[in-house]
């Protein structure tokens, strides 16, 4: 079997590697720069490093692989609004109560308890 690489193929192959870790690149800052999105909406972090991250090289594509690159981004940043919407409406809303309200009544129920003994409880006015 022989196998025969020609200088064009490397040369490409290392092209192509340079983008990848370009890209890689652009979308680590990217992510970087959104980091306070990660807690309330991950899924939009992701999506908008998805969607944002090719624009980089944007000037290097055709005229017809804009228009792809737009559609894939708007669709990527829609899915994650989605996502992260779902999220938001699913999640269980849970109603604190009043911890002033429950001292309150503990402090009646042992002025109750003590005024029952006969002994008089001074209490200090608020």
């Amino acid at each position: 079997m022989h196998l025969s690489i020609s200088d064009s193929m490397v040369s490409e192959f290392i092209s192509g590697l340079f983008v990848v870790f370009a890209l890689i690149g652009v979308g680590a800052a990217i992510m970087l720069l959104l980091i306070g999105l990660a807690k309330k909406f991950p899924f939009c972090r992701i999506s908008l490093v998805l969607a944002l991250t090719p624009f980089s090289l944007i000037r290097f594509l055709e005229r017809d692989a804009n228009s792809t690159l737009f559609l894939f981004a708007m669709i990527v940043v829609l899915l994650g609004i989605t996502i992260d919407g779902i999220n938001y409406v699913l999640t269980p809303r849970s109603v604190p109560k009043a911890p002033a309200d429950t001292a309150d009544e503990s402090k009646e129920e042992a002025v109750k308890d003590k005024s029952d003994s006969g002994m008089i409880v001074w209490e200090k006015a608020e």
